[in-house]
């Protein structure tokens, strides 16, 4: 499958915009859309790597694929969940109120139910609420992987999983609004599993349809679906000026929207995850256009890179150093500018130290075990 660097730099807007929304910066109110741009992108991501397995062996192994997803995202959660047990129970960094109920906060990350205690205000993780989006994401790839295997059992054409990815779209995007009417309150709209999958099915519909339209974007030997490699070039990089644009209107909507707003619930969300599968469109059929090539900027790929540590430490670490700047007389933008620095340093060591040599570990034992099993000639 390609890599588009320009993949990673969107990542990083993402990743900082949510992290000054929780900086409480003027201007980034709407920042909490970060997680919607990081919805998107896993939903197309996820699908266009479980399209390739079935292309190339037919079916999808479902337990290769969960170890990917524990290896990709398990061992720096728990350096979180131990770090954060560890303050919590030997420092007084935390407040007695939040550091008491530790045990049950990391229970209920632990066990990828932070998004429905939220939505049901039942326990919600306080230091460690951002959680959220990590059990809305763990279980949609449960239950997508084994849908995609049921469609390559059935050798369901892209356009017949597209239809599905579009249905479900549709019907998640219409519960949240329909629950908004009913008097649903904002944390159960925001946090819920069944409200918030439109964004990830939106990046799924992206997925089969470039694959349907552009296989030659996504898989690097694929023929293109007309045979006509210059014209199915050529569509990539009509509209040069859709990316800009895109980015433009997504840049806007972090900095005016609020996530409480009724027309959030009613379409908002719905929109703002349409811009940016539009937004990815762009990127992936036109990769060496301007706007491509400025979010390829190596630092913002780096950044987009680190955007899990980043996105793991940054809200207990902002939280702890709000805590802390109120007992010591420190302003909140020099606490928050500390936090920041730590949580950079502590997302670049999750990465080079744990991430990403654990990631390298599996892929060469699973290459091994994959020839290992292969006949000889």
């Amino acid at each position: 499958m390609h890599y588009w660097p320009a993949l990673d730099g969107l990542r990083a807007l993402a990743v900082i915009a949510v992290m000054l929304f929780h900086a409480q910066w003027p201007g980034a109110q709407g920042g909490f859309l970060g997680v919607d741009v990081f919805f998107v992108l896993s939903g197309f991501l996820i699908t266009a790597q479980l399209s390739l397995e079935i292309q190339t062996t037919g079916r999808i192994a479902l337990w290769a694929f969960f170890m990917r997803r524990v290896v990709r995202l398990q061992p720096a959660l728990l350096l979180l969940l131990l770090a954060y047990a560890g303050c919590a129970a030997l420092t007084n960094w935390l407040p007695p109120a939040v550091a008491g109920v530790w045990p049950t906060d990391v229970a209920v990350v632990a066990l990828a139910m932070a998004h429905w205690a939220r939505a049901w205000e039942w326990h919600a993780p306080d230091y460690l609420g951002h959680t959220w989006s990590l059990g809305i994401e763990e279980q949609f790839y449960l239950l997508w992987a084994v849908a995609m295997a049921m469609f390559a059992r059935w050798r369901a054409a892209p356009a017949t999983v597209a239809g599905w990815a579009l249905a479900g779209t549709l019907c998640s995007a219409a519960w949240m609004a329909g629950l908004h009417l009913a008097g649903a309150t904002p944390s159960r709209l925001y946090n819920g599993l069944d409200t918030r999958a439109m964004a990830l099915l939106t990046g799924c519909l992206l997925a089969q349809a470039l694959l349907r339209s552009h296989p030659g974007r996504i898989f690097i030997h694929a023929q293109p679906a007309t045979g006509d490699q210059s014209r199915q070039a050529a569509d990539g990089v009509r509209h040069p000026w859709d990316a800009y644009a895109a980015t433009a209107l997504l840049l806007g909507c972090m900095h005016v929207l609020s996530w409480r707003q009724p027309a959030m619930f009613l379409v908002g969300y719905f929109m703002v995850a349409l811009l940016t599968a539009w937004l990815i469109r762009c990127l992936v059929l036109a990769p060496r256009q301007a706007c491509a090539a400025l979010l390829s900027w190596p630092p913002l790929v780096r950044i987009g890179q680190w955007s899990y540590g980043l996105y793991l430490w940054h809200y207990p670490v902002f939280r702890i150093a709000e805590y802390q700047a109120g007992r010591y007389g420190v302003t909140l933008p020099a606490a928050m500018l500390l936090g920041a620095l730590a949580t950079v340093t502590l997302a670049a060591a999750s990465y080079h130290l744990l991430e990403l040599p654990l990631r390298r570990g599996y892929a060469r034992r699973r290459m091994r075990a994959l020839s290992g099993a292969m006949p000889s000639a």
